[in-house]
């Protein structure tokens, strides 16, 4: 393969073939511009450095668009630490009479969409690392269940147990904006 041994224009294809799509799964996991495109760049960078870590028993798209996916999930992990650090810190210096910004609301339809959104982004990261990938492969990306268990050797009827499973979690994580469902 042309990207594999070193090849100095490997990283320059890598980002022309897979940018758009990489930072397409950032955006989905993310939900922020700003975030997706940190993400996709860190996930462009690692598909090179880990270039000879692949196995062309799947496919090359599915290998990157899972190392995205995962640079993104890894990003909303640090990001939720620090936002929890930063809570604490606010709660420290209001205790001291720092003043507190007020926050700034969107229109009503606006926050419940971005509400849900990181409920299902909250949730997903919840999910065991086999539920999440099935799960983003299936409704994020698009995969058939068949590729889905081709690239993550196992069968059909085990990806459709991992899905059941994590659109039951994903279910019951939004249960509280939404009591129908």
């Amino acid at each position: 393969m042309l990207l594999k041994g070193g090849n100095d224009g490997a990283f320059d294809e890598i980002v022309r073939r897979f940018q758009g799509r990489v930072y397409a799964a950032a955006y989905r996991v993310t939900g922020n511009r700003e975030d997706a495109l940190d993400v996709a760049q860190d996930a462009l960078i690692k598909v090179y450095k880990k270039i000879d870590l692949w196995q062309p028993t799947g496919g090359f798209l599915s290998w990157v668009l899972r190392i995205a996916t995962n640079q993104a999930f890894d990003h909303l992990r640090r990001k939720k630490r620090r936002h929890q650090e930063q809570l604490e810190e606010n709660v420290l210096n209001e205790s001291e009479g720092a003043p507190v910004e007020p926050a700034a609301f969107d229109t009503g339809a606006e926050v419940r969409a971005r509400e849900i959104e990181d409920r299902i982004r909250d949730t997903l990261v919840a999910l065991s690392p086999m539920q999440r990938k099935v799960f983003v492969m299936r409704h994020f990306e698009g995969f058939p269940l068949a590729d889905i268990a081709e690239e993550l050797q196992c069968t059909v009827g085990s990806v459709k147990v991992h899905l059941f499973r994590a659109v039951k979690k994903v279910r019951e994580g939004l249960r509280e904006l939404r009591p129908d469902l």
